[in-house]
């Protein structure tokens, strides 16, 4: 049985939920345990493909792993295979007495060390891309820290600070993070880490987009609402909750009746002043309030579109549209692949279908940025075969997304899809809708295409993505 870091020791893991939540890092030292929820499927879903993944790569490496039954017996024996100069070390444990960490894999390079003429470096293995923008080749910064977490670990034990770490991603390939970058931030995130470790700074709980997929989010949600907090509004997080609780805004009911021309605040300016105060003024009242009509095009024709994607393979699995009036005698068109071949199929159908409307007067609608971005991964990767039929297509586009937060005030955490789903009208068939149920469904229909249900259950919850966007337009012209 082997030993778990002390509560006090800062871990790498302490660095990516930092990044996440600084909340979650108290709470895992001082949280009550039972008020933990069970992890989602989708989390569970992800922690399986890791592990699964990690035991696939190391099972083509050739590697040593200390050997001990406690923390401190495997941090001497990874010690004793760093200076027995092995090439590799799977699972190594790095121990200070205030940090820890144990990397994926330690990898031995060429250079000076007061091990010899070799150093280590670290190597995460993910199941991932590596980066936070596969596109422009951008570095994920919490993936950096933790690197820079073993690297700073490494140079207490060999002497010399690695400059380069680097992700082992779902690939295969190395994604090299030059560690200097993150020096700063990481020095800054670590006088958090200590304090909220140690337990002399308590760190308030603000809603995010993090909070959903988080374990602690009955005890946090419990509290955010008996305290009306001012994340409870939407588009107000945690920077903003730090600026108004310094001058003295903590809940809700204290926003409407605040002089804030007497203060100036950092991210908080006089639009987003009156914004605050016409939702503190919504949710209080839980009244809807309408801030003007709206002007959307009223073509013959109406597409809806929506899609459906699993970013842990970068694959769109799912292009789906509501046609009215009814094109080739549907409503509804769901376009579905299961893999890269799939997926090139399913762009040549969604560009016929935009060459079939292209004569017509049609318009269409999408919610947020995401179709748009969706379309251009499409086009960079495939190329386009019906260029001005999707150009037509692109220009017809509405984002209804902006549209809502101009016309209208919502007594709402946010103004997702599904959260402004129940003021419109739309009820999702299955409880647990959403895009993270989405691509844990498609993985298991992946695993057995036998599943006929699970593909009717896709199916569904995007077309009924697609008619939430039809009855959001809707609703938008009737206020």
């Amino acid at each position: 049985m082997t030993s778990s870091p002390a509560p006090t020791r800062v871990t790498a893991q302490d660095f990516y939920d930092h990044d996440k939540c600084p909340h979650r890092v108290y709470l895992k030292r001082f949280g009550d345990p039972e008020e933990k929820l069970p992890h989602s499927d989708f989390l569970n879903m992800l922690f399986e493909n890791a592990l699964a993944h990690e035991h696939d790569v190391v099972e083509g490496l050739a590697c040593d792993m200390p050997t001990g039954a406690t923390l401190q017996d495997r941090a001497l024996s990874t010690l004793e295979l760093m200076r027995s100069g092995v090439e590799r070390i799977y699972q190594g444990v790095l121990l200070e007495t205030n940090e820890s960490g144990i990397p994926d894999l330690l990898e031995k390079v060429p250079g000076k060390s007061n091990l010899g003429d070799y150093f280590y470096t670290p190597v995460d293995i993910k199941s991932g891309s590596g980066y936070a923008d596969p596109a422009k080749g951008t570095l994920r910064p919490d993936y950096g820290m933790q690197l820079y977490h073993y690297a700073l670990l490494l140079e207490a034990a060999q002497g010399t600070f690695p400059p380069v770490g680097e992700i082992l991603n779902r690939d295969r390939q190395r994604v090299a993070y030059p560690l200097g970058q993150f020096r700063s931030a990481y020095q800054q995130a670590l006088a958090d880490i200590r304090l909220l470790v140690a337990g002399s700074k308590y760190e308030e709980p603000a809603l995010s987009a993090e909070c959903g997929a988080c374990q602690w989010w009955a005890h946090c949600e419990k509290a955010l609402v008996a305290a009306q907090d001012v994340t409870l509004l939407a588009d107000v997080g945690r920077s903003k909750k730090i600026a108004l609780n310094s001058v003295g805004v903590h809940s809700i009911p204290d926003i409407p009746g605040f002089d804030f021309s007497r203060v100036k605040l950092k991210g908080i300016g006089p639009k987003t002043v009156e914004s605050m105060k016409r939702a503190a003024i919504s949710v209080l009242s839980n009244k809807l309030q309408v801030l003007a009509k709206a002007a959307l095009p009223d073509s013959p024709r109406k597409v809806y579109l929506d899609f459906e994607d699993d970013p842990t393979q970068e694959l769109i699995y799912l292009a789906g549209m509501w046609i009215d009036p009814p094109l080739n005698g549907l409503n509804y068109h769901g376009l579905f692949c299961v893999d890269e071949a799939g997926e090139e199929r399913v762009w040549a159908a969604l560009q016929h279908l935009c060459a079939a409307i292209a004569p017509e007067d049609f318009t269409v609608f999408h919610y947020s940025g995401y179709e748009r971005t969706k379309i251009a991964a499409f086009e960079r990767k495939y190329g386009v075969a019906e260029k001005d039929a999707l150009e037509t297509f692109k220009n017809r586009m509405v984002d209804l997304y902006p549209i809502v937060k101009r016309s209208a005030v919502l007594p709402a955490r946010g103004y997702g899809l599904k959260r402004i789903a129940p003021f419109v009208g739309v009820k999702y068939s299955a409880d647990d809708a959403g895009g993270s149920q989405s691509i844990v469904w498609f993985q298991e229909y992946q695993r057995d295409p036998s599943r006929r249900d699970i593909l009717e259950t896709l199916l569904t919850y995007n077309r009924e993505d697609c008619v939430a966007i039809k009855s959001v337009e809707e609703w938008l012209r009737r206020l």
